[in-house]
C-alpha cells in the first residue's frame, strides 16, 4: 500500500477479550445503505456526516465479493435492472468480472483506478459513477453529501485532514476501562 496521511494515534487503548463475527452485524454499514442510514449508524458513535464521508474514503483500498453489490448489476429495481447511477462502462466491467451466479470467493477491488494506493481517487470515482456499493455512490448522488464528495475529489489535503480527524474520533468510541479488555503486547493475539 502506498500513500495516505501520517498521524499519531493514542497508545494504550484496551482491546476486547471477545472477537466474534456475529458481533459485527449492526455495527458496520451495509453496502445497500442510503445517506440517512449511514448518518444514523455513524451518529451512534458520535461521528458526523463529514466524518462518515471521510471514513468512507477508506474504500480506496480493499476488495469486495461480488454478492455484496450484484443487486446493482442484475436486479436493481423493477424499472431498471442495472443501477442507473453506475457508469455504463464500469457496469459492464463489473458484469464481466462478476457474472450472475459467480463463485462466492470471487472478489474485485473497491477502487477500480488506484486499488493499491490510499488517495482521494475514491471520490473522483464517485463523481464518475464508479462507486462499487450503493452506500458509496449515494454519497455523490445525494445533494446533502455531494459538495463534500466534490471537495474531497478535488482537494486531497481536505480529504486527508478530515480522514485524520474522523479516525481520531473513531478511536475514542467504545473505549474500555479498568479490567475491561487488555492492552495487548501483540495486537494480533490475546496476551
Amino acid at each position: 500500500m502506498a500513500g495516505g496521511p501520517l498521524f499519531n494515534v493514542q497508545l494504550g487503548r484496551r482491546d476486547g477479550l471477545i472477537s466474534k463475527a456475529s458481533r459485527v452485524e449492526g455495527n458496520l454499514p451495509l453496502p445497500t445503505f442510503n445517506v440517512n442510514q449511514l448518518n444514523t449508524m455513524f451518529a451512534r458513535h458520535n461521528l458526523t456526516q463529514l466524518d462518515m464521508i471521510a471514513l468512507s474514503g477508506a474504500h480506496t483500498l480493499g476488495f469486495s465479493h461480488c454478492n455484496r453489490f450484484a443487486n446493482r448489476l442484475y436486479s436493481f429495481s423493477s424499472s431498471s435492472r442495472v443501477d442507473p447511477s453506475l457508469d455504463p462502462t464500469y457496469a459492464q466491467q463489473l458484469m464481466a468480472s462478476c457474472p450472475q451466479n459467480v463463485a462466492p470467493d470471487i472478489a474485485i477491488n473497491m477502487d477500480p483506478v488506484t486499488a493499491q494506493t490510499f488517495d482521494n481517487v475514491y471520490y473522483q470515482n464517485l463523481v464518475a459513477g464508479k462507486g462499487l456499493f450503493t452506500s458509496d455512490q449515494v454519497l455523490f448522488t445525494n445533494p446533502s453529501t455531494q459538495s463534500t464528495v466534490n471537495d474531497f475529489a478535488n482537494n486531497p489535503g481536505d480529504f486527508n485532514g478530515a480522514f485524520i480527524t474522523a479516525m481520531r474520533k473513531l478511536g475514542q468510541t467504545g473505549v474500555k476501562t479498568g479490567n475491561q479488555g487488555e492492552i495487548r503486547r501483540d495486537c494480533t493475539a490475546f496476551n
